[in-house]
């Protein structure tokens, strides 16, 4: 297990909206435990349908969490290389980038993977691919920035980005080929999340640099 635990990257500004969306997901967690949050779940037979609200549920399965361990590494990997995205692309830009991700996330979890929903049915809850987005504009933009590791609980190291997340972004893949049937882990998420944060990220840096931004 490679666990980051900071980067050396200095902050541009107060990631407001970082610490924003912790709060959020952290008061959904709470919430959960005095009030069933079950709709706000993004329910695969209900999207396809249209016989619910799937397009809200879009934006509110990103601050629904299964449990504490789920929340926590969600939010520590938001808050590791969230600020830093934050600072980039300012306030405004970094959240509609960040929901959209989860978006392209959702999406992608629900057409392209097969296992999905294929025995029990398909539920998809978390931050992880709104995250998984914000780690794909992380490799665009700081590839060469070192990311202190505590790797298999054992000793820490600096690794630098492109590779931390490239490794990161290789088990999902290889995680993803190899998942069966009912597996709760949605890894094609993570991966939809991750390429929707890099083609998001790609053409805002477009954008930028014509001054349409």
């Amino acid at each position: 297990m490679f666990i980051p635990l900071g980067d050396n990257n200095p902050r541009l500004l107060n990631p407001s909206v970082v610490f924003t969306l912790m709060a959020a997901n952290i008061i959904f967690f709470f919430l959960g435990w005095t009030i069933p949050l079950d709709n706000l779940a993004l329910w695969e037979d209900r999207f396809l349908s249209g016989s619910h609200l799937g397009f809200i549920e879009l934006f509110t399965y990103q601050f629904v969490h299964g449990g504490w361990a789920h929340l926590l590494f969600n939010m520590f990997f938001l808050y590791i290389f969230g600020d830093n995205i934050e600072g980039a692309m300012g306030h405004g830009v970094f959240i509609v980038f960040y929901l959209l991700c989860g978006i392209g996330a959702a999406l992608a979890e629900i057409y392209l993977d097969p296992a999905f929903g294929a025995t029990n049915p398909g539920v998809l809850i978390g931050a992880s691919g709104s995250v998984s987005g914000i780690m794909g504009a992380y490799i665009l933009r700081f590839p060469r920035a070192k990311v202190l590791t505590w790797i298999f609980f054992v000793f820490f190291k600096e690794i630098h980005a492109m590779y931390y997340i490239g490794i990161w972004i290789a088990l999902q893949l290889l995680s993803q080929a190899r998942a069966a049937e009912g597996e709760s882990v949605a890894y094609m998420a993570h991966i939809g999340g991750f390429l929707t944060g890099m083609l998001l990220y790609t053409i805002y840096r477009q954008l930028k640099m014509r001054g349409w931004l």
